[in-house]
């Protein structure tokens, strides 16, 4: 499970198009009453969605393009057992340079021949994927939820803090301060996005240790990319704050992802490495 915000604020969602129609029907029946509880709905789309995750070990090799922060780049990612490649293709929509290219290539190759490092990107990548598993699980206890629409297959649900909920960590503490909505894929019982707003201030340590400023926010967004499997294709957030007095946060992206292709669940370090230097090689992916 790959996240991100806070690195991790969650995972999910929200489906690249309701486009003109769709929008028209989800005016249209703002007030859907089926017989489903909403909370109840959200909790099958949560346990489905973990359920799904647990049992998926595939490998994927594709595109990501981050234009926050700034400069922009274009990355190619490919997943293996032994950690992620992540070659830079271009920046600020250029190639890069010869200088450019020999540091990417050096810093790959570093990854590539360093065991430790490589346990060290596993160790973060399991601790974010237990971070999101866990925000995401409380989803249905730790929001309330009024229907909000319906465009097809897709339930749009509102969501506001429950106050009867009590968080239990710090980034559970910031989740439970947003209001937002989420898209659910019923059909599927499929997360398509979700997106919140920190609708009030929050203060770590009664505000002697720090804060979050009112207004920042998070949206998420799956697709499914192939039969069956389902991943996040873009990701913004936009968060501002200080903490320990002095230093400001600036918790800021904007990545998008795509050109999604299977790989093989064998492929080594050494053979993604060639594969994102062809790829980079031939432009970018098909």
């Amino acid at each position: 499970m790959r996240s991100a915000i806070l690195q991790s604020v969650l995972f999910s969602i929200w489906l690249i198009a309701a486009q003109n129609a769709a929008a028209q029907s989800l005016a249209a029946q703002k007030q859907p009453n089926p017989s489903v509880p909403p909370n109840d709905l959200v909790r099958k789309v949560v346990t489905d969605e973990l359920n799904a995750e647990q049992r998926d070990h595939s490998h994927w090799m594709y595109q990501a393009v981050n234009t926050i922060p700034a400069p922009e780049k274009t990355t190619t990612v490919i997943e293996t057992d032994h950690g992620d490649i992540h070659y830079v293709d271009d920046v600020g929509g250029s190639p890069l340079t010869g200088e450019q290219r020999s540091a990417e290539d050096k810093k790959v190759q570093q990854f590539v021949s360093d065991p430790d490092e490589q346990r060290k990107a596993r160790r973060a990548a399991a601790a974010d994927d237990k971070k999101s598993a866990k925000l995401f699980a409380m989803l249905p206890d730790a929001f309330l939820f009024q229907y909000a629409g319906t465009a097809g297959d897709n339930v749009k649900l509102s969501f506001q803090p429950n106050p009867a909920f009590t968080s239990h960590s710090s980034d559970a503490y910031v989740f439970h301060k947003m209001d937002g909505f989420v898209i659910l894929n019923i059909k599927a019982d499929r997360l398509v996005e979700i997106s919140g707003r920190l609708t009030h201030g929050v203060e770590f340590g009664g505000g002697l240790l720090g804060h979050l400023d009112p207004g920042g926010t998070f949206d998420v967004r799956r697709e499914e990319v192939a039969p069956g499997y389902w991943a996040i294709t873009k990701l913004k957030v936009n968060m501002n704050g200080k903490i320990l007095f002095f230093k400001t946060i600036a918790v800021q992206q904007d990545e998008v992802d795509s050109h999604f292709r299977k790989i093989p669940d064998s492929t080594t370090l050494v053979e993604a490495e060639k594969m994102a230097e062809v790829q980079t090689t031939a432009g970018g992916a098909d």
